[in-house]
């Protein structure tokens, strides 16, 4: 018979996910220190996401994935900043002259730097995912990633904006950047990748399922990934 957990044992319960989340957000920011190792820490922030949901050690899963997703991070970290950064630029010049400005004649201008980011970011987003779930070669990796988007847009994009919003938030309305910082610091990432986990979870069996079926999945992976 199951036992009945009382309110106090509820309230450690809740005590201990606050601890776990703060803990791994601060785990996350040290290793974003460098910046060039954010999709590394990212991609081993999902991990540990992942470790919580399974009620493992998230601590253990924030090493394994630091540790065996690292060259693979900083590629998806590379895809995303560059194109994502300039279409964020873009995005902002074009919020200053139609929204602030008044200027209509740059509405085209804006709104197509709005679909370009939202298409890139879907797309790198994937790519962070399936670094994360289903480690194949690099060339299948990306092809995925392109699926996924196809497979999965409006949950993609929900993920995309979760992500972003605080950059977002901090370029279009400065006066929120402080606000930013301390969402950032304290617990907001770490919910991002449980809620974003709990958005693409159907996706990302689909495509587990075709890798296990095709043996596609990196050797040292196969055994221990899931969803």
């Amino acid at each position: 018979m199951k036992e009945k957990r009382t309110i106090l044992d509820k309230l450690l319960g809740v005590l201990n996910f606050a601890g776990s989340v703060i803990m791994m957000s601060l785990a996350f920011l040290v290793c974003c220190i460098p910046i060039v190792t954010m999709g590394q820490a990212w991609c081993a922030l999902l991990t540990a996401v992942r470790y919580m949901i399974r009620k493992e050690d998230w601590w253990a899963g924030f090493r394994f994935g630091l540790k065996t997703r690292f060259w693979r991070g900083l590629i998806a970290w590379t895809l995303m900043l560059i194109p994502n950064i300039y279409f964020l630029l873009e995005l902002h010049h074009g919020y200053a002259q139609v929204i602030v400005y008044g200027n209509m004649g740059n509405l085209s201008q804006f709104i197509s730097a709005c679909l370009m980011f939202a298409l890139m970011a879907m797309l790198t987003g994937s790519l962070l995912f399936l670094n994360v779930y289903i480690p194949t070669k690099i060339s299948l990796w990306i092809s995925n990633a392109v699926s996924m988007v196809f497979k999965a847009p409006l949950q993609l994009l929900a993920a995309s904006a979760l992500f972003w919003l605080p950059f977002i938030m901090g370029m279009l309305w400065p006066v929120y950047l402080y606000f930013t910082i301390i969402i950032f610091v304290a617990v907001y990432f770490p919910l991002v990748g449980l809620v974003t986990t709990i958005l693409l979870k159907n996706t990302l069996i689909y495509f587990l399922l075709i890798a296990r079926r095709d043996g596609t999945l990196l050797a040292e992976e196969n055994a221990g990934t899931e969803v």
